[in-house]
């Protein structure tokens, strides 16, 4: 074969094969362009997050507040006289020091009187928690779900009522929904603790502080006597943990029936 017809041949194969095309990236100035976009689309997304869990979120449960407020007052029906029959429930698993927690009432000659009181529906006013040493003032209502802590703090719904015999349990949000229980940590052992219901203001003295894993749930437990427990997330911006405050009852409507019953072992 001749080297004309060589090279034609060579040309011919050559165009029969498929063109490979070289695409080239984006240009250096075009990546830094499209990074820092979205390193400031991602920022301002964050941003909004943190401002409406931080900002939004305590807006409207301090807003709510009031009205609270003017349902809990306008509430008179949820509470009677009744005679007082101590209910059997199991000891008590705190152990409370000598030292504190004194009973703060000198029980009367005759039968004390006792108010009950019945729980409102989910989401509907249950009192007002004041601790002083925590900066808590709040109103809370009834429930701990999503919804009903929207408004900052809520009774946990099949435990005692405050003020009744068993265990109380209230629970609070610590960073958003008005962070109610943002300084719960500042209790301390001795501490008092007042909560006012329809059935009247009952005082309560803080006889344990402690961390527990979030599955303890025996925190929640009904006990003999009258007993509040505060929940609420710990660290700050975690749910690693509960931190959890445990209150006696020492003075209010239902503190000589109830204290007194403890005391005899029976009913009063």
């Amino acid at each position: 074969m001749s080297g004309v017809r060589m090279e034609e041949r060579v040309s011919t194969i050559r165009a029969e094969l498929p063109r490979i095309a070289i695409r080239r990236g984006p240009a250096a100035s075009t990546v830094v362009y499209v990074m820092a976009r979205t390193v400031v689309v991602a920022g301002v997304v964050v941003a909004g997050f943190l401002a409406y869990q931080f900002g939004v979120t305590s807006f409207f449960a301090t807003r709510a507040q009031a009205d609270l407020g003017a349902r809990l007052a306008a509430d008179t029906g949820r509470a009677v006289v009744v005679p007082f029959t101590a209910p059997e429930f199991p000891a008590s698993p705190i152990v409370v020091p000598v030292d504190l927690a004194p009973f703060a009432i000198e029980l009367p000659g005759s039968a004390p009187t006792f108010v009950a009181e019945t729980p409102p529906a989910l989401g509907e006013p249950v009192g007002r928690i004041t601790i002083t040493t925590a900066g808590v003032d709040w109103f809370f209502v009834e429930g701990v779900d999503r919804d009903s802590l929207r408004s900052g703090a809520g009774h946990m719904s099949g435990t005692a009522l405050p003020g009744q015999p068993g265990n109380a349990v209230i629970s609070g949000h610590r960073t958003t929904h008005g962070a109610p229980f943002l300084h719960l940590d500042r209790v301390a052992a001795g501490d008092m603790i007042t909560v006012a219901t329809a059935s009247g203001v009952h005082a309560y003295q803080v006889v344990d502080i402690r961390l527990v894993a979030p599955d303890e749930t025996w925190v929640t437990g009904q006990w003999e006597g009258a007993w509040l427990t505060l929940t609420t997330c710990n660290p700050v911006f975690s749910a690693r943990e509960r931190l959890v405050v445990v209150a006696r009852l020492v003075a209010g409507p239902n503190a000589a029936a109830i204290l007194g019953a403890a005391r005899s072992g029976g009913s009063a």
